[in-house]
């Protein structure tokens, strides 16, 4: 009876020995998977925070070039969320020597706007057409920016003294409808032609649309003092430091090809464009930004 009773016990403990060992392991296993799934479930909502981050970066960086201040001469309004920068350009027209364009250019960024100015020539040393910028932008709203500028256009020509003069008023618009949709619009003066009172005689219209980090389009009018020309653009974004630009549209100039590649403070311009007629143009530039 003892002995049963002994062994009886024996066997009890070690059932219960058993069980808890059982339940330990159980424990323990399901406390992995619980840690495995914690640490997926981190990883996953790390992932997540660095898509959005790395769409927040590229969104910033979403501009093309054309909508920038690379092309600010025909409105005020282009990159106003841009830092305050100096730049310049030069331009040679279908190979000629003595055919350059020249650009430079300074903004400043204010805590609801910026300041812009540019001078540029157009020509060469016997003939040019000159121009002289001076504007604000302002923030009106998180998606309405407002600018106007006012430019002093003249020639200069060799052995001529009274050459005529032209001050004219730029106004530019920028609506961003949503964050992939904005819109771009401005009332300009060519310069060129002086038989006018000197009120804008030409109209941009832009639409750019996000197609997603990488790329988007953009569609445009532009009514000059000849014909109305219709832009399409496509603009490609290789991480944050390459942008790529090929358009096509209805002008003489049908065919314009842009390449930015930003080096920290540094950005760099080279742009091609086709003439039917007199060729191939090539126009470098260089921006640095603080």
């Amino acid at each position: 009876m003892r002995n049963f009773i002994f062994h009886f016990t024996r066997n009890k403990n070690h059932k219960r020995k058993n069980n808890n060992k059982k339940l330990k392991q159980n424990l323990a296993t399901l406390t992995a998977k619980k840690n495995v799934a914690y640490i997926h479930a981190m990883k996953f909502i790390y992932f997540l925070i660095g898509i959005l981050f790395s769409k927040s970066i590229l969104s910033q960086n979403l501009v093309p070039v054309h909508l920038s201040f690379w092309n600010k001469t025909i409105n005020p309004t282009f990159s106003i969320n841009e830092k305050s920068l100096a730049y310049l350009t030069y331009e040679n027209k279908f190979y000629l020597k003595q055919w350059n364009n020249k650009i430079v250019g300074a903004e400043l960024k204010t805590e609801k706007g910026r300041f812009n100015w540019f001078y540029s020539q157009r020509g060469n040393t016997n003939f040019s057409s000159n121009k002289t910028s001076l504007g604000y932008t302002q923030k009106m709203s998180p998606k309405l920016n407002l600018g106007v500028c006012f430019e002093l256009t003249f020639f200069t020509q060799a052995e001529v003294n009274n050459n005529p003069k032209l001050i004219t008023p730029t106004f530019g618009l920028n609506y961003k409808q949503s964050s992939n949709n904005s819109f771009y619009s401005s009332l300009y003066n060519s310069g060129i032609i002086f038989h006018n009172n000197g009120l804008p005689n030409c109209l941009l219209l832009f639409w750019n649309h996000i197609i997603n980090p990488e790329s988007s389009f953009s569609l445009g009018y532009i009514q000059d003092q000849k014909e109305p020309i219709a832009v399409f653009i496509y603009n490609y974004f290789y991480n944050k430091d390459f942008k790529f630009s090929l358009g096509v549209n209805s002008s003489e100039i049908p065919i314009v090809f842009s390449l930015v590649y930003s080096l920290k403070s540094l950005e760099f311009l080279i742009q091609n464009t086709y003439h039917q007629k007199l060729g191939i143009s090539t126009q470098i530039g260089l921006a640095y930004k603080w």
